[in-house]
């Protein structure tokens, strides 16, 4: 099995999705996320480390399978990797920035 698959990759995609699940479930346990937000967040962090594996495994290059144009497996699990990657990163992002806004304008009234 290890000459398949590499337990450092393996470890660190799976590192990275329980991250971005405990940081959303942070968010929404402060209430500072609404939950459908948070939710498909945790889903996409969920499903990430998995789409991720795949490829590794596969050993693909993901911007080939992006900018290939063919509709294989191969490319929508690429699709589906960058999707996942944009709302598990900017649902959190939107968020800290929005608070961040709101902290320096009631830090600059009077």
């Amino acid at each position: 099995m290890g000459a398949y698959i590499n337990l450092t990759e393996v470890g660190m995609f799976l590192l990275v999705g329980l991250l971005f699940i405990l940081l959303n479930l942070i968010l929404l346990a402060k209430r500072y996320t609404r939950a459908r937000f948070a939710m498909i967040s945790i889903l996409t962090a969920s499903v990430w480390p998995a789409l991720m594996i795949v490829l590794s495994v596969e050993q693909l290059s993901i911007m080939d399978q992006l900018t290939s144009g063919d509709l294989t497996l191969d490319a929508v699990m690429a699709w589906g990797v960058v999707i996942a990657t944009a709302l598990m990163t900017m649902i959190p992002a939107g968020v800290f920035l929005y608070r961040l806004v709101n902290v320096s304008r009631l830090h600059s009234e009077p």
